[in-house]
């Protein structure tokens, strides 16, 4: 019997040969696990990726996909994200490249771009990372209000009905003080993540499809991309009780995603018309901005890009975090 694959691609192969540069890409390490290492050099955390024969070691995490359930296989996760999209994706790259700049959009190409673009919303680390942050901040929350109305003795009984055994003052004392604090942390299985995963594809896809799409041709200057591409946010002018940061439905969110290295996505809730543009430089650098802030470990460029240096230089997080006060 086959054994299960054990390298998971949450980016696709396929996907980032299209931001190849004379066959090469540049990979930027920003996350923190790479400045916990103070022996790390700046130029240590730029690393050259060479040909489509390199990509197969970058955008991969082992036993990513590997729901550690019987019947199930990280290889039948990766047929399924195939399916999304991956599969058709050097046809739609082609066919995007043959649409003269001004003209419309069509279904033909939108629709397969909202199923591939929902697809690279919930299959990297940053969703994962996302989901059981929002989870277990709320589970602390519950929690934490539920133990601050026991006394000592109230937490001795409740532990007693719970594991059958008994548990001193002090012990209790230490145990509510670690609930109400939320000095804890919580582990999830792989089979948690990917379950919330598969059930939003659906909602994704139909979202982006009810969005304005344009799409943007650069002729000189080059896209980036990053560890989790597809990139929204409601812009900081506009958030408030209304508008949270990263409220995907509401009226002035913006989504970024590069396509390849000249062509990126722009979905919003503005009625306009849904065609191909001439990317401008202004629009190059919003994106690329946007692509590397919002990104959880990596930065992936066609060539080495001076402004992207400073991710190597200091440790600059992704900048939104779910959080209850």
């Amino acid at each position: 019997m086959k054994k299960p694959t054990v390298r998971s691609h949450y980016l696709p192969q396929t996907y980032l040969k299209h931001f190849l540069h004379e066959g090469e890409l540049f990979m930027y390490k920003k996350g923190e696990k790479f400045f916990n290492d103070s022996s790390l050099a700046p130029d240590e955390r730029i690393l050259l990726v060479k040909g489509e024969e390199g990509l197969k070691n970058v955008g991969v995490e082992n036993n990513f996909y590997n729901p550690d359930l019987d019947g199930i296989s990280s290889d039948d996760l990766e047929e399924i994200f195939q399916e999304l999209g991956e599969n058709d994706y050097d046809a739609a790259i082609a066919a995007i490249r043959e649409l003269p700049i001004g003209s419309d959009i069509p279904s033909s190409i939108k629709d397969p771009l909202c199923l591939l673009m929902a697809s690279m919303r919930i299959r990297t680390p940053l969703f994962k990372k996302e989901l059981e942050e929002m989870d277990t901040q709320m589970r602390q929350h519950l929690m934490a209000l539920n133990y601050e109305r026991m006394n000592v003795e109230d937490v001795q009984r409740h532990v007693k009905e719970a594991v059958g055994h008994d548990i001193s003052l002090e012990f209790a004392k230490k145990l509510k003080n670690s609930f109400v604090d939320k000095k804890y942390k919580l582990t999830y299985p792989n089979a948690y993540f990917i379950k919330h995963a598969l059930c939003l594809v659906e909602e994704h896809v139909n979202i982006f499809q009810q969005m304005t799409i344009t799409i943007g041709k650069s002729t000189n200057r080059l896209f980036v991309t990053n560890d989790s591409p597809l990139v929204y946010f409601v812009p900081p002018q506009y958030v408030n009780f209304y508008n949270p940061p990263k409220g995907l439905v509401t009226s002035h969110c913006e989504v970024f995603f590069p396509l390849a290295k000249d062509l990126a996505v722009h979905l919003c809730w503005r009625k306009e018309k849904q065609e191909v543009k001439a990317a401008s430089r202004k629009f190059v650098n919003i994106t690329n901005y946007n692509l590397s802030h919002n990104s959880l470990d990596y930065i992936f460029a066609p060539m080495k890009i001076g402004e992207l240096e400073k991710f190597t230089k200091e440790y600059i997080p992704y900048p939104f975090r779910f959080a209850i006060s």
